[in-house]
């Protein structure tokens, strides 16, 4: 005898909250939190969870009951109808990840019961576990091995200056392209500080997108790529120097100057070391993606343990059940 999980309505939040791609990412540890600090809240049919332009405290489970997401492209605009969410549907993440204002508005459609998360238990329990970041020169690394680099700014900040090979797919309009995305290939995500990026993975990695943030958003690319031009003109400088000192002129140049055509000499060596230096963080990236993968197993056959336990505890009560008949 078989019985599946599914047949048991009555945790049907719970099941859709073990299921959940971003759930499955996280330790037994956080879980445990997570199910110990949901708060219950109850909205009636028609009244609003979440208006937009509010600010971020909460991230809501639907655990029974239906909701509807608006939103108004500008004030005086009407309302467009995003999305409709119902039992074991998840939001409020957006604003909790950037920052900013809530940009839907949540309206009940039926009398729903919630349960909900305060913004720091977020942030430590499902944020931090959930969230890989990577470096501008890992972002181009990662392009040349079939990455795509996804920007979510406005059309007019991404026409004004982008990264080369980046697509533009603004944030507001990402939840409704998802299925337009590429999912063979991993997702490195770029906006102007990291903030709305962080919102916009976490929607991905929902949806079973493979997903990570570029550091920095574009601060951080121009930071990075700033650095290693002037790493490079610096080494630049320093061998142009070197071959233009004549031999005998090098001969009665004080100490000091010695010293510094002999730092020269060493610029090779330098790159060598950066060489070295790189290696070893990709070695280093490499294992973490090992880890990683090694932690997503651990967790899957932790969850399959829960699921034999579970229909070990219905096989127990079906047997007690035909024993006392």
């Amino acid at each position: 005898m078989f019985i599946d999980e599914t047949q048991d309505d009555s945790d049907d939040w719970m099941t859709a909250l073990l299921r959940s791609p971003i759930f499955q990412r996280l330790p037994p540890v956080n879980l445990q939190k997570i199910l110990m600090s949901l708060e219950s809240v109850h909205f009636s049919k028609g009244e609003i969870i979440l208006d937009q332009g509010g600010m971020g405290d909460y991230y809501y489970l639907i655990k029974n009951g239906q909701c509807e997401l608006t939103r108004k492209p500008s004030p005086n605009a009407r309302e467009i109808k995003l999305a409709q969410l119902a039992t074991g549907d998840t939001f409020g993440e957006d604003s909790l990840l950037s920052d900013a204002p809530r940009n839907v508005t949540i309206t009940a459609l039926t009398d729903i019961s919630l349960l909900r998360l305060n913004k720091q238990q977020f942030v430590s329990l499902i944020k931090e576990p959930s969230l890989a970041f990577v470096t501008y020169p890992k972002t181009q690394e990662a392009l040349k091995q079939g990455a795509i680099l996804l920007d979510v700014r406005a059309p007019d900040d991404y026409e004004k200056h982008h990264l080369d090979g980046s697509i533009n797919e603004p944030f507001f309009s990402l939840r409704m392209q998802l299925k337009t995305l590429n999912r063979e290939k991993p997702i490195i995500v770029v906006c102007n500080d990291g903030k709305t990026s962080e919102a916009a993975v976490f929607l991905l990695l929902r949806n079973k997108i493979n997903a990570m943030i570029l550091r920095g958003g574009m601060t951080g690319a121009k930071s990075d790529s700033e650095q290693d031009l002037a790493l490079a003109d610096t080494i630049q400088a320093n061998a142009e120097r070197s071959e233009t000192v004549p031999q005998h002129h090098q001969a009665m140049q004080p100490a000091s100057h010695s010293a510094s055509l002999a730092g020269n000499e060493q610029a090779p060596q330098i790159r060598l070391l950066q060489s070295e230096v790189e290696a070893l963080k990709m070695a280093n990236q490499q294992l973490n993606d090992k880890c990683m993968k090694l932690e997503f197993d651990k967790q899957h056959a932790e969850k399959q343990a829960r699921i034999l336990y579970k229909q070990l505890e219905k096989l127990t009560q079906v047997l007690n059940k035909l024993k006392n008949e």
